[in-house]
């Protein structure tokens, strides 16, 4: 039972309890013992009164025959019968029968021999006889006595053995359910100072049932708490790695996005800044396939491709449209208010997602990106303009001089041939060259100035040779088949300029002399070398034609040889001529101040 009740009692009331045994075992011993040593005192008043009996018995003996003064030897016997401490004894000690018969013998036989004997031998055997009853009355006394004695000696040990081990089982319980549980706290509580989480305390009991103390109570729970700030450190830990990753990585992203401004804006060709850009942006975020199309005229069909491989034009990707692997086809738009430059294409495999700061790097890169085709259509734009307005002051310069001095040298030529009757006939034969070179001197200029004043209404090469296709075919009342197969800006304007008048001198000459029903005109782009080519179905080319009806096929000889390239013009062998310009195109300029 008491195993069924200790558990069910918390540690103080335990230990309270283990105190509570020991101070009543040690309270009930000494009452005990002063309880026995009282009883013990009893005896020896008793076996004193017995002893005073016995002396008195003798003086008596010596005082026989007794006198009217000696009678109060006798009340004073009978006096020590009556004593309160030897009836005690004798009651306690349960020794009533042989104290009985000494008082009957008392008063039935010895008191009244003694009154009446006159000599002491007469009742000396009596006295005899009284003595010996008191002998062994005093004896049961002693007997009684030393076994009171021995049994508060055994006792006493026995107390002392109890609390002994009372005492003993206490310091046991006390370090068992006290001692090492708090050590054990104190031990887990240095660890968790020191950082070390691991430590767990044990409780003493883990049979199943059994009630907690409080040292348990308080283990569970710093248990509870162990576990927990380990889980919070994991947690912080695992928080500050992420976060430390994070920052990495962010730091990446500023320091890819810094050295892609300074990249977008060197003097490299376009393709050599973009793919670099395109490259690094794969290996900071899960895109793969990155590609970026560089539309002309805001046309999504015509565009100019940079990826980290080599250029290609496969079909644009819808987005949202899922890959051949499973994963996603991404396209992010590159315009701004007025114009959309391109497009930037990426693959996202799948299960792979964009996190907000890969989103982020995305969208400040397409903001880069913007800027820069901006930057370099506007450079394309302002270098075409500046070309133009160079050629309109050198055609506004040569309509106010040279023009105005050939048509005064015509008139004063005519003037001249008015007056020629005086003149010889060789003369006259030279006014008349006179005339005719002054002719053809003027309309050359009026070539020259048409083509000065040739504006471009749309930018880049292809609108102008688009547009100059559509004015022809007006023009012939046909359709002009026209194929442009280069990347956009492959050419510079300086260049297109040439490469455009080429092209309107081809096609006037088939409009003013060809007849043709089928005019077809291409440009292609092999190996870094744009070939233009004009074909056409109509009478083909003379090989004796006058010198000046080779003025036009001079000036694309001198354009194609300012375009470091040839010209060459050909019958077809089955009827028509060809024009075949060939060239390598410079360098695209860059910045605006490097266009002059």
């Amino acid at each position: 039972m008491l195993k069924r009740v200790l558990p069910s009692l918390s540690l103080v009331s335990q230990t309270t309890l283990l105190m509570l045994l020991l101070g009543l075992l040690g309270i009930g011993g000494m009452s005990m013992a002063a309880w026995m040593a009282g009883s013990i005192e009893g005896n020896a008043h008793a076996i004193n009164k017995a002893g005073s009996l016995r002396m008195q018995s003798y003086r008596l003996l010596s005082e026989v025959p007794l006198e009217g003064k000696n009678t109060a030897y006798i009340r004073q016997i009978e006096a020590d019968q009556n004593s309160a401490d030897l009836l005690q004894a004798v009651e306690r000690e349960n020794l009533q029968p042989q104290f009985q018969a000494l008082r009957n013998y008392w008063q039935t036989t010895l008191r009244d021999q003694i009154l009446t004997a006159r000599h002491p031998q007469d009742v000396s055997a009596n006295i005899a006889v009284f003595v010996g009853q008191l002998d062994v009355l005093v004896a049961e006394l002693e007997h009684k006595t030393e076994y009171h004695l021995q049994q508060i000696s055994l006792i006493q040990r026995g107390l002392v053995a109890v609390t002994l081990l009372l005492l003993a089982l206490t310091i046991w319980f006390l370090r068992r359910h006290l001692l090492f549980p708090w050590r054990s706290l104190l031990s887990q509580a240095s660890a968790i100072t020191a950082g070390d989480f691991s430590h767990r305390y044990q409780r003493n009991r883990v049979a199943r049932g059994d009630a907690h103390n409080e040292m348990d109570i308080l283990g569970d729970s710093l248990n509870i708490m162990s576990l927990a700030l380990a889980e919070m450190v994991d947690n912080l830990a695992q928080r500050v790695a992420e976060k430390t990753a994070d920052l990495q990585q962010k730091n990446q992203m500023l320091d890819y996005l810094y050295r892609v401004s300074r990249q977008l804006h060197t003097s490299e060709p376009l393709e050599a800044r973009m793919e670099p850009v395109l490259k690094e942006l794969q290996s900071l975020t899960p895109l793969s396939g990155v590609q970026l199309r560089q539309y002309e005229n805001n046309s999504a069909d015509v565009f100019n491709e940079f990826s980290n491989a080599s250029p290609r034009q496969p079909v644009s990707p819808k987005v949202g449209e899922h890959a051949d692997d499973g994963g996603e086809s991404l396209s992010w738009s590159l315009r701004d208010e007025r114009e959309n430059y391109g497009v930037l294409l990426a693959q996202l495999p799948p299960g792979e997602n964009l996190n907000d700061a890969q989103q982020q790097l995305v969208s400040t890169l397409l903001e880069q990106l913007t800027s820069t085709l901006m930057l370099a259509r506007q450079a394309e734009h302002q270098q075409q303009l500046m070309l133009m307005e160079e050629r309109s002051a050198i055609a506004r310069e040569l309509h106010d001089s040279l023009a105005q001095s050939l048509s005064c040298l015509k008139i004063q030529v005519a003037c001249l041939q008015m007056h020629a009757g005086a003149f010889s006939e060789e003369d006259q034969n030279l006014l008349q060259q006179m005339r005719d070179e002054l002719s053809t001197a003027y309309r050359q200029l009026r070539e020259l100035l048409t083509t000065f004043r040739l504006t471009l209404n749309t930018p880049g090469l292809r609108a102008a040779l688009q547009h100059t296709v559509d004015e022809f075919s007006r023009r012939m009342g046909l359709t002009i088949d026209f194929d442009y197969q280069i990347p956009p800006r492959s050419v510079p304007a300086n260049q297109g300029i040439h490469l455009l008048h080429i092209a309107r001198e081809a096609l006037n000459n088939v409009y003013k002399h060809a007849n043709a029903t089928q005019v077809s005109l291409s440009l292609h782009c092999v190996n870094s070398e744009i070939t233009l080519r004009i074909c056409d179905d109509g009478e083909g080319i003379s090989p004796n034609v006058e010198r000046q009806n080779h003025y036009g096929l001079i000036i694309m000889q001198d354009r194609a040889s300012i375009l470091h390239g040839k010209c060459r013009v050909a019958r077809r062998p089955d009827g028509g001529t060809e024009v075949t310009v060939r060239f390598r195109p410079e360098a695209l300029p860059i910045n605006p101040q490097e266009q002059v």
